[in-house]
């Protein structure tokens, strides 16, 4: 019900998994439920894009370039990455993609090695779609 940062920012340092305003439509309210229970955390869309805006404000004036980097990945690695990002286990995107769960395993193994992430987590925090478009646009 609070749209306020610091609420949002306290309730998941407490362990909230999700957040949601109480004027979310029926769709983002079920679609956050799904997420949440396959162990996803989630954000209402007017929260995050409000964060979002508050980040840009925050930042014009400052001299803030973002050096775009340039990564190796196979194409393998691309799909394996997009399906991450679209919120699939190992073993959905090795049923998916013919492969077994340990390649799988590998793939994103080698994406943590080459993003230098410390962990899956960090992986899985770059696979936003509008990410891996731009990164197929700079490897092709």
């Amino acid at each position: 019900m609070l749209d306020c940062e610091q609420h949002v920012i306290k309730a998941f340092e407490y362990g909230a998994k999700g957040y949601l305003v109480k004027n979310v439509g029926s769709d983002e309210l079920i679609f956050s439920i799904k997420h949440v229970s396959k162990g996803g955390r989630y954000l209402c869309e007017d929260l995050t894009m409000s964060f979002i805006q508050s980040g840009i404000e925050r930042l014009k004036g400052k001299n803030f370039e973002v050096e775009p980097i340039e990564l190796d990945l196979t194409s393998r690695e691309l799909e394996v990455l997009e399906l991450l990002g679209e919120g699939y286990t190992n073993l959905e995107i090795s049923k998916k993609l013919f492969l077994s769960k340990r390649t799988v395993e590998g793939h994103r193994q080698n994406l943590i090695d080459k993003t230098k992430s410390k962990k899956y987590a960090g992986i899985d925090q770059i696979c936003g779609v509008e990410w891996i478009d731009s990164l197929n646009k700079t490897i092709l």
